[in-house]
């Protein structure tokens, strides 16, 4: 194996690891669509700053990036976001320099060889209702890809966080179909982009239709394996105004009667309550220890995502880059000194209590807030049940 693969495998392996560290969940939705053979050109949409980098890295590993000059400034830089560097224009206004004719020209030998592209065309990240206009340059290196006799695939990806602020949310990547350009008319191809992450990803007339719309595909998702990008989607249009009546229904009982809230909705265990009851006490405990015993990370993470960002899309970023390395820090000191000091067992113990809690932190929020309304407001458990059963009916017909 060349040191170029195990460098390879190692950074896919990082960004696994910060994934699991970040996220209570990936899924890849449409696998089946994914193209792993012949040169490839993927292109995709950006949404939460660097930290896309979790998701994408999952959903095709073997891609190379294009990536930003000012994120290999730093050698940590270069390694967690290894790929072919270009200055984009505001780059250069901040004296970031990068060599973008020789960057392309790697990109078309890497193509040449039949190797994997991976590029996003709006060039900086943005959480609002649309897509930032996307730049020419994926459809600039697939037309001279094609007019030095090479024909790659472009294939659409789009990332579609849950709650993307917020610290083990979930997140999807949906795969597009795939795009075989007949010619290499840049004008023509840069469409054929425009299209495909159009139809992968969610674009909205405004915020409110985009905040109702992450609602609603959370509701619809409740208690099942479905997709969340796929339900987003379906909401993409215009929302039926009974659904919107419905929905803005059930966020006035909210309202009005204080329940607590998961991702904008009020949860109520509805069937089985006591198995929600038991897996709340059961780990409870372990929330509690892993909160205890990883105190000094978890703060360093919230402060960070509370004072450094300057906006919505990189909040996840900031909480990254400060909870990372004191994340590091200290749990190689707390494990050192417990098996030292207190010996295997503990040392042993510490991690358990610390995946588990990691694992389990998603699920207990989201148990906290339906047993929460279920002991302050039991009164409101029939009423949130025809809410959600109607806003269910109403979807299924619309």
């Amino acid at each position: 194996m060349t040191s170029l693969n195990i460098a390879g495998l190692l950074h896919h392996g990082v960004w696994r690891c910060i994934g699991y560290l970040a996220f209570s969940r990936i899924r890849v939705v449409g696998k089946e669509r994914l193209t792993l053979v012949g040169p490839v050109v993927f292109v995709a949409t950006h949404r939460n700053g660097a930290l896309d980098a979790a998701p994408y890295s999952l959903a095709v590993p073997l891609a190379m990036p294009m990536v930003s000059a000012q994120l290999q400034r730093l050698p940590l830089g270069r390694f967690l976001f290894r790929g072919i560097a270009v200055a984009r224009a505001k780059d250069k206004a901040r004296g970031i320099k990068a060599n973008n004719g020789k960057a392309l020209a790697e990109c078309i030998d890497l193509l040449k060889v039949g190797g994997q592209l991976f590029i996003m065309p709006e060039g900086t990240s943005s959480l609002g209702c649309r897509h930032l206009p996307f730049n020419r340059g994926a459809a600039r290196i697939v037309a001279q890809a094609m007019a030095a006799g090479i024909r790659p695939i472009i294939q659409p990806l789009a990332v579609h966080y849950e709650d993307p602020t917020h610290w083990q949310s979930r997140v999807e990547v949906l795969i597009g179909a795939h795009i075989m350009p007949q010619n290499a008319d840049e004008i023509a191809i840069h469409q054929s982009i425009t299209d495909g992450l159009e139809a992968v990803g969610a674009n909205f007339v405004n915020s409110e239709a985009q905040q109702m719309a992450e609602k609603l595909a959370y509701a619809s998702i409740l208690s099942t394996d479905l997709s969340y990008a796929e339900h987003l989607k379906k909401l993409e249009g215009q929302i039926a105004p009974g659904l919107s009546e419905s929905l803005r229904a059930l966020e006035a009982v909210a309202k009005d009667k204080g329940l607590f809230l998961h991702q904008g909705l009020p949860l109520m265990p509805l069937r089985l309550w006591q198995r929600d009851l038991v897996n709340w006490l059961l780990l409870a405990p372990v929330i509690v220890c892993f909160s205890i015993l990883n105190f000094p990370v978890l703060a360093a993470g919230h402060i960070a995502s509370q004072l450094l960002p300057d906006e919505p899309n990189v909040i996840a970023f900031w909480r990254m880059v400060i909870g990372l390395p004191v994340g590091l820090f200290w749990v190689v000191t707390v494990c050192v000194g417990l098996f030292v000091c207190a010996g295997p067992s503990w040392f042993v113990l510490y991690g358990a209590i610390s995946t588990v809690g990691l694992l389990a932190w998603y699920r207990f929020r989201k148990l906290t807030v339906a047993l929460g309304n279920a002991v302050f407001h039991p009164e409101m458990r029939a009423v949130l049940v025809t809410a959600y059963r109607n806003l269910a009916e109403r979807k299924a017909h619309e």
